[in-house]
């Protein structure tokens, strides 16, 4: 009986379909298993593809704070500065999520804000994706930029200074106007001690009464070695014999700034300019 049994055709069929179901359910769980294995690689690439766009903006982010707070004149050179700067303290941003390193390329446009010459810094930073080829061209004009994006599946981000140009332009007209004004009140303040002397009962010499050099007829303002105008007499050089200040000389400016009573600092504009100053012109706030 029993060996009848397994060499029933029962057996044999039900050992046939065993074997069938065995294999059909190995091919389900071979595919099951590739698909769970792209999905998990297209998950890392999806991070990583975020990851590289988060990193973009802050990379520009810090290029636009390296020009407004350490370079001033102009964007960095290259990324490395940036780098090696303390602005970025994160070292696993020094090369994009790929190991490979960033793309930077800057430029810079010339245009005209309020009647006034403005320079923008323009820059693009961007990471070679996934292939690790710069897809992406470099920044030679103001043009390239207008129309610049990342190529293939590079990434990146555009960046410009205009609004740290704005903000810079508008500190520049209110400093210009204090100092205007400081300027004024020594002028005002030289006038009415001068007057107060020359009017009393015993005016000196210098007074220059009656003469076209009398002490109405002075410069009042303090004198900077930017005026070259002949036959001017200036208070503070005739009575005062003050030294003439250095225009455009950082220590002088700033000197000269204490002694109107503003802060050195306005020596010196948000690009990192010396104040220039001509007492005798009649564009004095430029």
């Amino acid at each position: 009986m029993q060996a009848q049994f397994f060499s029933s055709p029962h057996w044999r069929q039900s050992g046939a379909m065993f074997g069938m179901d065995a294999r059909i359910a190995l091919i389900i769980a071979a595919i099951l298993t590739a698909a769970g294995g792209y999905a998990y690689m297209s998950r890392i690439e999806s991070a990583k593809t975020e990851q590289a766009e988060a990193q973009s903006q802050m990379l520009v982010q810090a290029v636009g704070r390296y020009y407004a707070e350490i370079s001033t004149a102009k964007l960095p050179d290259t990324l490395d500065e940036v780098l090696a700067s303390s602005i970025l303290t994160d070292p696993t941003i020094k090369t994009d999520p790929w190991g490979k390193p960033w793309e930077y390329s800057r430029t810079s446009a010339q245009v005209q804000y309020e009647g006034a010459p403005m320079t923008l810094q323009l820059a693009a930073v961007w990471s070679r994706g996934k292939n690790g080829v710069n897809d992406s061209s470099a920044l030679i004009s103001d043009a390239d930029f207008a129309q610049w994006a990342p190529g293939k599946d590079d990434l990146g981000t555009k960046y410009t200074s205009r609004d740290i140009e704005l903000k810079r332009s508008s500190n520049r007209r209110a400093q210009a106007e204090q100092i205007l004004e400081a300027f004024n009140t020594y002028s005002d303040n030289g006038y009415l001690e001068a007057q107060a002397v020359c009017e009393g009962t015993e005016p000196p010499e210098w007074c220059g009464l009656g003469t076209e050099q009398s002490y109405s007829q002075f410069n009042y303002y303090p004198r900077t070695d930017a005026d070259g105008t002949a036959n001017v007499v200036y208070y503070t050089d005739r009575v005062k014999a003050k030294a003439t200040y250095a225009s455009g000389q950082l220590a002088d400016m700033e000197q000269l700034m204490v002694d109107l009573g503003l802060p050195a600092s306005f020596a010196r504009d948000d690009w990192g300019n010396v104040l220039m100053i001509n007492p005798n012109s009649s564009g004095r706030t430029n």
